[in-house]
């Protein structure tokens, strides 16, 4: 048992020091970090032991770094649940078929548009995607399994779930102007 604990701590601590990618991203940034999946749209990073997910269209190129990264340490004040590369994988998948990303930057392009032109600049670096649907990993691994998200998908892949999404923001928008309609009647004398 004692030689198993030191084989196990051995493979963390040499697992703490692995090559880094540098990963430099269209908006500007520069990430480090281990790739731990490539995926056909995206790539998943590991960051100072967070996985961060980066589509493809946000990434200019990536370098292999020869330089050891040491893992072990972290940049992140406060430990955020682990989500499996699998499940990120999965998540990633609903949030794009179920046009939630689609949906999420449609609200942050109108806030940033209504905006007075002098923050404009400030809201697009304060509203990041990536960072946002970062904060979604852990919200969803938490609610669904990972059998539940296929399912999910794959009902979001057929026509029935490709009207849903394309009719429900419509379906949405009229509820909410019928909804203040009717409050102004009701306000009304």
């Amino acid at each position: 048992m004692k030689k198993l604990s030191l084989t196990v701590f051995s493979l963390a601590i040499a697992a703490s020091f692995a090559h880094a990618e540098t990963i430099y991203l269209t908006d500007g940034r520069v990430v480090t970090g281990k790739i731990i999946n490539r995926g056909a749209t995206d790539v998943t990073v590991k960051e100072g032991g967070t996985p961060r997910h980066y589509f493809n269209d946000q990434i200019l190129r990536i370098e292999q770094d020869d330089a050891p990264v040491n893992r072990a340490v972290s940049a992140d004040p406060a430990p955020k649940p682990v989500v499996s590369a699998e499940k990120i994988v999965l998540i990633t998948e609903f949030i794009e078929v179920s046009g939630i990303r689609q949906s999420i930057q449609a609200n942050i392009d109108r806030i940033i548009a209504q905006s007075p032109p002098e923050k404009q600049a400030e809201l697009k670096t304060i509203f990041d995607m990536q960072e946002i649907v970062q904060e979604l990993m852990p919200i969803y691994d938490k609610y669904y399994s990972s059998e539940e998200l296929k399912q999910i998908s794959a009902f979001y892949k057929t026509p029935a779930g490709q009207k849903m999404v394309e009719v429900t923001p419509k379906i949405m928008g009229e509820f909410l102007q019928a909804t203040v309609d009717a409050v102004k009647q009701r306000s009304q004398p």
